[in-house]
């Protein structure tokens, strides 16, 4: 019997509103029982995530690694990684590692500079596609893949356009698609479109992080 976690390794500085937004939608889709959050710098955002994720660490997960890989198979997601992640990876107890980035174009390899080559030997390497996916995107897939679903029968788009009256916002990601729909949340499309320029605006005259807390 196989049983999944999926962990998320923190590698902003921050957890800004848009990031948590993103984790609370991963935790509606596998349950919050299974989301994990790792590197966690402050206390208030421990204290905003423990409500969507059943873990929440100040640690890195990489501290963890060596007591991991002996209580799971522990694949890490890394758009570099050679093989791609497949139903026959998830065997036993399986953690599922996702760098928790906020999405730089183009992308820097940050996943394996700062996740994948500290978790050397003690983790598997996988990819779900060269596009940079989102946070609950790629988890979304993750999920999907270890309910037995391949990479093949998962369908991906790669940029979404969103507009809301005079505004318009390109993301240069990577999104599932289901039933015809990209896998995004409500919250996000509305946060992005109607509340992301002005928290950035506020943070930058109040001189301050723009975090959850």
């Amino acid at each position: 019997m196989t049983e999944t976690f999926f962990a998320v390794e923190i590698l902003e500085p921050f957890v800004s509103k848009w990031m948590f937004i993103e984790l609370a939608h991963a935790s509606r889709i596998v349950g919050r029982d299974r989301l994990w959050v790792f590197n966690v710098r402050r206390e208030c955002e421990a204290e905003v995530l423990a409500s969507i994720a059943s873990r929440v660490e100040r640690m890195s997960i990489v501290s963890l690694g060596e007591e991991l890989s002996k209580e799971f198979n522990t694949l890490v997601l890394d758009p570099s990684a050679s093989q791609p992640l497949s139903p026959r990876d998830f065997t036993g107890r399986t953690l599922v590692v996702v760098g928790g980035i906020m999405g730089d174009h183009p992308p820097r390899g940050r996943t394996r500079r700062e996740l994948t080559e500290k978790l050397t030997g003690r983790c598997l390497e996988r990819s779900i596609g060269r596009g940079q996916f989102t946070i609950d995107g790629a988890i979304y897939v993750a999920y999907k893949v270890s309910r037995g679903a391949t990479l093949e029968e998962l369908s991906v788009r790669n940029g979404l356009r969103l507009k809301h009256g005079d505004v318009e916002v390109y993301l240069p990601y990577s999104y599932p698609v289901e039933r015809g729909s990209v896998v995004i949340s409500e919250e996000e499309v509305r946060y992005i479109l109607e509340e992301l320029e002005e928290d950035e605006a506020r943070a930058t005259r109040e001189g301050k992080l723009p975090s959850v807390c």
